[in-house]
């Protein structure tokens, strides 16, 4: 048996439980979230960081500020975390399934550069649409599986020649680059 997580309590973690219960504040607010923000800004170097309760609650977010709804088409993969389709569906949208590749085990910028390339085109209002669902292509969210960043400039490059915007899925990759950038920061959101 190997597990896909261990956790590893080493240090402190009972105490800061304990500190944090008898403070009254167990929600989405109070100092140790506070902290996590900042010490997540600062080892990823991103700008913002906003603690959510789980991965899913994350992607729902930025998918809801994305302006994804229903009939919308988000673009992703099929090797993932249930949590990556359940967010596009719980603002409507349907996931779009691109194959994934051998070496970093998500989005295949070659099978994705053949799926717009058979399906997409944009029109002069410089919104993507599928020809043949007639669905708006609303957002490519490659996940970044395991820790294997994508390739994530080759998917760029691609998602801007059909202005989709990427919202990376790197809740699986922290501690995670991609060509010295942490993952999570290459997209619009992540």
């Amino acid at each position: 048996f190997i597990p896909l997580h261990a956790p590893q309590l080493e240090g402190k973690e009972k105490e800061y439980v304990l500190e944090t219960l008898e403070s009254t504040i167990v929600s989405s607010v109070g100092g140790f979230v506070d902290e996590f923000e900042k010490r997540l800004t600062k080892f990823t170097g991103a700008k913002f960081a906003i603690a959510t309760n789980t991965g899913t609650a994350a992607l729902h977010t930025v998918l809801h500020l994305m302006g994804v709804q229903r009939g919308d088409e988000v673009i992703t993969v099929p090797l993932t975390f249930i949590a990556t389709c359940n967010a596009i569906r719980y603002c409507g949208g349907d996931p779009v399934f691109v194959d994934v590749e051998r070496e970093t085990l998500g989005l295949c910028p070659t099978s994705l550069g053949d799926y717009l390339e058979d399906n997409a085109e944009v029109d002069d209002d410089g919104v993507c649409w599928n020809r043949t669902t007639g669905r708006v292509i609303r957002v490519c969210m490659p996940v970044h599986h395991l820790g294997h960043p994508v390739r994530l400039a080759e998917i760029s490059d691609i998602c801007t020649t059909y202005n989709i915007p990427i919202i990376e899925d790197a809740a699986e990759s922290v501690g995670s680059y991609y060509r010295g950038v942490h993952t999570g920061r290459a997209g619009l959101m992540g």
